[in-house]
């Protein structure tokens, strides 16, 4: 009985044959098929090039990427986990002794259209989703614009429009901790960007944004989200007023500029954001941001170096409040002005192969009372005692290995002093593990 498989000449008679007859020519018994298929071929139409869809997407860019990037750590610090969660205030900081899931990345980024782009990006920890951010972005306005609408972090300074997994340290600055919030400052709102017609990039963006988001730590949003307390501890007062003019909005803006040389190049911006707190009076931060890198010579022992540097201030006024409400401890405490200053400066060094090593300093202070809770009554007291205004000095050094583009691995070593601690001081050793699953959207410079 004959094979039904054709083997590798009969499937190329059939394919040179039914080529020929589509071609309108006729095979003799003389023509072998691959002269028939020759005799077809060049007597076909030359091709033509369509025209382009007024639909295409740009060169280069994916109709969807997804990804998935998970963090954790493990480590363990001098002080004991109640007195971590104040040195640590970042909400995918290593908060505890022995293992912490930082966060895990769900992100989802392509092309809506020639007009549109969007990305959304959901995280998950051990306490449970939530949405980081969902938002749309213009690809094709004119005069340079480009708008930016939805769900989004803030693009104020460095950190705090950045997630966690593009931070070369574990955890969030202290400063960013205190006046940005654990998450980072986020809301629904828009913004709109500039690019200026300069020679080097030159960029203004101005955006509005909901106040009483609960990541909104400097406005109607939660300081600490185990009690219901404002900017200073003050209780809130209007947290749960919505938008009834524009100033109960929160008001953001940025200049930013790069300039490129060969081996270096320099990003310097400068943010602002102001609206109305919980503590029934208004906050104003600001910010000055620097970023350095240097492409060094090929083969040696360093292969670049980079800088790093911001400093963050608040100026908050709170107005005057009950505390211990209903209680024998029941006290009206006066409206007051308060400040908050800070900063960080860091330099990473990319060494032989995949690894590198670098150091972190940060600094935190403030003035003006606090708001302080002791055996359940709430009093004023100095910032000393309030973990999340007192003075506050770190040093970070840190050394990370990168298996590949798409894994890695980080030491670190904390030196806290921290004036709420009871023995004034603190150290703290984590080992950090990244991986990323997926093709997940470009990070800035």
């Amino acid at each position: 009985m004959p094979s039904p498989i054709l083997d590798g000449r009969a499937v190329s008679t059939l394919v040179c044959t039914l080529a020929a007859f589509a071609a309108g020519h006729a095979i003799s018994a003389a023509e072998t098929p691959a002269n028939a298929l020759d005799r077809a071929v060049a007597g076909l139409p030359p091709p033509t090039t369509p025209e382009p869809s007024r639909t295409t997407t740009p060169v280069g860019v994916r109709l969807i990427d997804v990804s998935l990037s998970i963090l954790a750590a493990a480590g363990g610090s001098s002080a004991d986990d109640q007195h971590l969660s104040g040195l640590l205030a970042g909400g995918h900081d290593p908060h505890r002794n022995g293992f912490t899931l930082q966060g895990a990345e769900l992100s989802l980024a392509g092309v809506v259209d020639p007009y549109f782009q969007a990305e959304a990006h959901l995280v998950a920890t051990e306490d449970g989703v939530e949405l980081e951010e969902a938002f749309a972005k213009t690809t094709a306005l004119p005069y340079r614009l480009e708008a930016k609408g939805g769900y989004q972090l803030i693009e104020f300074g460095r950190i705090n429009a950045s997630h966690p997994h593009s931070w070369a340290w574990l955890e969030q600055p202290v400063i960013a901790s205190r006046l940005l919030g654990g998450d980072g400052t986020r809301s629904a709102g828009g913004r709109v960007a500039w690019l200026m017609p300069l020679p080097w990039f030159s960029q203004i963006t101005v955006g509005a944004y909901n106040s009483n988001d609960p990541s909104a730590a400097s406005f109607r949003g939660y300081v600490s989200e185990d009690d219901s307390t404002s900017v200073g501890g003050r209780p809130w007062q209007e947290n749960e007023r919505g938008v009834r003019s524009l100033g109960d909005l929160v008001w953001s803006a940025r200049w930013e500029a790069f300039l490129d040389w060969r081996t270096a190049g320099l990003r310097l911006g400068t943010s602002w954001m102001g609206g109305p707190n919980a503590a029934g009076g208004r906050s104003d931060v600001a910010g000055l941001d620097l970023h350095m890198k240097w492409n060094l010579t090929a083969g040696q022992a360093l292969r670049w170096l980079a800088f790093t540097a911001e400093g963050l201030g608040r100026r908050a006024r709170v107005g005057a409040a009950i505390l211990n409400p209903g209680t024998a401890e029941e006290v009206t405490i006066d409206g007051a002005r308060l400040r908050d200053l800070g900063g960080y400066g860091q330099i990473l060094v990319g060494l032989r192969e995949r690894w590198s090593a670098g150091v972190r300093g940060e600094f935190a202070t403030a003035t003006g009372d606090s708001v302080v809770r002791r055996d359940g009554i709430d009093g004023l007291d100095s910032p000393s005692a309030d973990p999340l205004r007192d003075r506050r000095l770190r040093i970070s050094p840190l050394i990370q290995f990168h298996p590949s583009e798409f894994s890695r691995l980080r030491l670190q070593y904390d030196y806290d002093r921290a004036q709420f601690l009871p023995g004034g001081q603190a150290h703290s050793v984590w080992l950090g593990i990244e991986v990323l699953i997926g093709a997940h959207p470009a990070h800035g410079y």
